[in-house]
């Protein structure tokens, strides 16, 4: 991957003058997710395939993507807050599938380190679009850090900055996880590899509509 990396004055100032709209994937790697491994990996590599298009068709929006991986107690960033460019190589996903599922820890973890970075780059909630999207086979069953009550304060909080969430899993449906975490949308998938592309591509579609959508509006009338 050419190194797109934010980390230059250069840059924030562009982030500062653009409409940016920033992709976080927060992907489950515990060890019942081997079967759905590599449905997963390519299904990843196929949303930011559409990105890359979208920064053709979309040329005012400047678009970066950031993702972090949770499993066996674990939560690691995989790959970092990078910009993406159509012609530009960007890395595969490669999961390792291990352990257990700290899905409160992946969420905390990686919200809030997205968070922190994006205020010290200098994005603003008046021009940024950040869409989460959580992928995940099973419940949570093992987070040391944070809890249920406080990812949901914590989700609660980032979507009054216009932060969209979106979850996508097979034991619990959509509507129950905007009870316990206050997601906004996603999908209830099956257990198989056909399912789970299924659900990258329902996530990748509708992230399509949501950005074409409020590049064409201020933020303050933009209406989920």
């Amino acid at each position: 991957m050419t190194n797109n990396n934010i980390n230059s004055k250069d840059r924030a100032q562009s982030i500062a003058s653009s409409k940016n709209a920033i992709t976080l994937f927060i992907i489950d790697q515990s060890g019942s997710m081997e079967p759905l491994k590599a449905a997963t990996q390519e299904s990843h590599s196929a949303v930011i395939a559409k990105i890359k298009q979208e920064s053709i068709d979309m040329p005012t929006l400047q678009q970066y993507t950031n993702t972090w991986t949770f499993g066996n107690q674990q939560v690691v960033e995989q790959q970092p807050l990078t910009k993406v460019v159509a012609n530009e190589f960007y890395p595969e996903l490669v999961l390792h599938c291990n352990g257990s599922t700290p899905l409160f820890d992946g969420m905390g973890r990686a919200c809030s380190d997205l968070e922190m970075r994006l205020q010290n780059l200098g994005f603003s909630s008046d021009n940024t679009l950040v869409t989460v999207a959580v992928f995940t086979d099973g419940e949570e069953n093992s987070s040391r850090t944070y809890t249920q009550a406080e990812v949901k304060r914590l989700v609660t909080r980032l979507k009054s900055k216009g932060w969209v969430f979106n979850y996508y899993g097979t034991d619990v449906s959509v509507e129950e996880m905007k009870e316990r975490l206050a997601f906004d949308d996603g999908m209830m998938m099956a257990k198989t590899p056909t399912s789970f592309k299924m659900g990258m591509h329902d996530f990748a579609a509708k992230s399509t509509i949501l950005k074409s959508d409020w590049i064409k509006m201020d933020r303050d009338d933009f209406k989920l």
